[in-house]
């Protein structure tokens, strides 16, 4: 049980690493982060989050596929555009798992290593 929990834990923590690439009160409708090619979720005004793979990003709108339907994306409905990024996420949760593991590794070193002859002071 407690691997398959391990497990649920990790996959949520990788599906939620996301990187903000695009927000109005900050970016002021510069959208040249977004590039043609690339996932993005586009969250706009009083409307649901929309994942979209981008094909053109024009002067007033944003072209792309979401659910194998072509969509449009008026650049001044967008509120907030993100992107995941699992590959972050991973070295994140590999570097954490490493350095734990060292500092374990060298708890237990010390702790076998120490002699019987303890000093108070």
């Amino acid at each position: 049980m407690r691997t398959f929990s391990f497990i649920i834990a990790l996959l949520l923590l990788l599906q939620s690493c996301t990187t903000t690439i695009y927000r109005n009160s900050v970016n002021k409708n510069d959208f040249s982060s977004i590039k043609a090619g690339k996932n993005y979720t586009f969250y706009e005004y009083n409307k649901p989050k929309n994942k979209v793979r981008v094909s053109a990003v024009e002067e007033n709108k944003i072209v792309g596929v979401a659910n194998n339907q072509e969509v449009t994306i008026a650049k001044e409905n967008v509120r907030t555009v993100k992107k995941n990024n699992p590959g972050g996420t991973t070295a994140i949760v590999v570097g954490s798992v490493a350095g734990v593991t060292a500092f374990v590794a060298l708890i237990v070193s010390l702790v076998n290593s120490s002699t019987d002859n303890y000093y108070y002071y």
